[in-house]
């Protein structure tokens, strides 16, 4: 009875490692993180983002036009005049669309 014990004990181990290791895994790369920057009082503001890849602007939350007043380095977002915005960063396999060209400018169709 105690082997039986054992064995089990030793099982119930064995999974809590498996599932404790799964939940711990990083996302893939191919994962986004959506960040929000904004402009405060028409100033520059630089927000800090992971060196990943691509940014994209996916949702303008301001009244001023975000059109030419946001770009990014390689480790932050920069907007000015007013924009706040959300952008998704995320790798270089971002699905193309129309509004973002290789300038990485908001074209705001």
């Amino acid at each position: 009875m105690v082997a039986h014990i054992s064995k089990i004990v030793t099982s119930l181990a064995i999974a809590s490692i498996s599932i404790s290791s799964i939940l711990g895994m990083a996302p893939p790369a191919s994962a986004q993180q959506i960040i929000t920057c904004e402009s405060q009082n028409n100033r520059r503001t630089n927000c800090a983002i992971p060196p990943t890849g691509r940014v994209r602007l996916i949702r303008q939350l301001s009244d001023a036009s975000c059109r030419g007043n946001w770009g990014y380095t390689r480790n932050r977002v920069f907007v000015r005049n007013g924009c706040r915005a959300q952008f998704a960063i995320g790798n270089s396999r971002f699905n193309r669309d129309r509004r973002y060209e290789r300038n990485r400018r908001y074209n705001g169709y």
